[in-house]
């Protein structure tokens, strides 16, 4: 594998300041939130459904990818910012969850009302956070007529150059919007003001992937399949590890070789329970 890369069109935000403003200080809102559970949560979907990440810092180089995801971005230095909004500019998808942007790396309330420093990716003001009652649920209806169960959190939102993709469809916040979509220079924003159901905010997430035009090449085969790519300028090598204990899984392969028994891979290739494959195959254009 020597000389491989991995080559990720999606990211994942973590920032450790950001985690310490997060978890660390008190007087917010809510006191129990917990950052690696959130970005987790953020995260579970694209490794279940097949599509390469890579986890980076609000300083590293976005150039390669079409989406950055954003979770609970509360405390975020200037710098981060920038980098986050020009991303949006310059053409690519930002998916950003609630709570964000909300103070300044010295934790200091960031000035022109929540969230201060996204208000503009956003497309929308917050009027007030609503940390929900132990309990306490509510339900959120996309444009399409599916609803959602949502519980935990909830904002009041009012807005300005979004668009509402979900709305409250009880409560005192009935019509505000749950989930807002925003056009924001060449790219698109979709910013969620609740804790949705995992279903409803997997799918949500998933589409935006897909309208990013993100690749995916193992797309349908069962989230226990673990599924990597690496390259170089010849070749890729297809890693595939089957989680589940009793069922073995096929896998489009095309033509290559398997290197672990050193026998070609035409076709599909079945990896058993618990079983392994390494597909070398010539790498597509």
């Amino acid at each position: 594998m020597a000389g491989t890369t991995t080559r990720a069109e999606v990211a994942v935000l973590f920032d450790w300041n950001g985690w310490w403003g997060l978890e660390e200080l008190w007087g917010l809102p809510r006191n129990d939130f917990s950052y690696v559970d959130t970005v987790m949560r953020h995260y579970r979907p694209l490794w279940e459904h097949h599509y390469a990440a890579d986890v980076v810092s609000p300083h590293s180089d976005l150039l390669p990818y079409k989406v950055l995801v954003v979770p609970n971005a509360y405390l975020m230095d200037d710098e981060g910012v920038n980098a986050v909004t020009e991303f949006a500019r310059d053409g690519g998808t930002v998916v950003m969850s609630f709570f964000s942007g909300v103070v300044d790396a010295c934790n200091r309330v960031r000035p022109d009302g929540y969230p201060g420093a996204f208000r503009r990716l956003i497309g929308a003001k917050i009027d007030e956070y609503w940390p929900a009652r132990p309990g306490e649920r509510f339900t959120v209806e996309f444009t399409d007529g599916r609803t959602a169960t949502a519980d935990w959190w909830r904002e009041d939102i009012h807005l300005e150059t979004g668009t509402a993709l979900a709305t409250y469809a009880d409560g005192l916040l009935t019509g505000r919007a749950a989930v807002v979509a925003n056009g924001f220079g060449s790219g698109r924003v979709v910013y969620f003001a609740t804790l949705l159901e995992q279903d409803a905010f997997d799918r949500v997430l998933i589409g935006e992937l897909t309208a990013a035009g993100v690749d995916n090449r193992f797309d349908g085969l069962p989230a226990h399949l673990e599924c990597a790519v690496r390259e170089d300028e010849r070749h890729e090598y297809l890693f595939l590890l089957n989680h589940d204990a009793e069922a073995p899984v096929a896998v489009p392969v095309g033509s290559g070789t398997d290197l672990l028994t050193g026998r070609p891979a035409s076709g599909e290739i079945t990896v058993p329970p618990l079983g392994a494959a390494v597909v070398r195959r010539a790498r597509r254009a």
